[in-house]
């Protein structure tokens, strides 16, 4: 039992005297695994989440929009690589205003309709209600519309 209240007081003084130590020697103020200042210290305020709502697959209509995340019988995609494919879409968009619809034509069948929205959070504010909901293309009729 001595072995190890010695081995838990000597490694603490070795771990703390590292972080310590990084945080003055290092070039980027710290030595990773022994300690991250940083991890928690900044976070963005804003938070954008793009999601796909499907109105109609084919030639069948849905009685209700459902999320492409979960019609998975359609795509087998994972969740993120969904995510992904998202951030690409949303990087197309925001620098040449057009969308490539092939990952999309992959699985939607002629006569699909939907649209992509995206949430955006500012949790700057102190009192926050609720997300602001932006349509950012619909595609219906093999016409795809880009909204600013």
């Amino acid at each position: 039992m001595k072995f190890y209240k010695n081995f838990i007081i000597i490694w603490s003084i070795v771990y703390l005297t590292l972080a310590f130590a990084g945080r003055f020697f290092s070039d980027k103020k710290e030595w990773y695994p022994f300690f991250r200042w940083s991890l928690y210290s900044k976070s963005n305020d804003k938070l954008e989440v793009s999601y796909v709502m499907v109105y109609k697959l084919g030639d069948s209509l849905l009685s209700k929009p459902k999320k492409l995340k979960d019609l998975r019988e359609i795509h087998q995609l994972s969740a993120s690589d969904i995510y992904n494919e998202y951030l690409k879409i949303n990087e197309d968009l925001d620098k040449n205003k057009s969308f490539n619809n092939l990952f999309f034509n992959s699985f939607f069948t002629e006569g699909s309709e939907y649209a992509m929205f995206k949430k955006r959070f500012d949790l700057s504010k102190e009192k926050y209600n609720v997300p602001i909901i932006e349509k950012q293309l619909d595609y219906k009729n093999g016409k795809i519309t880009i909204y600013d």
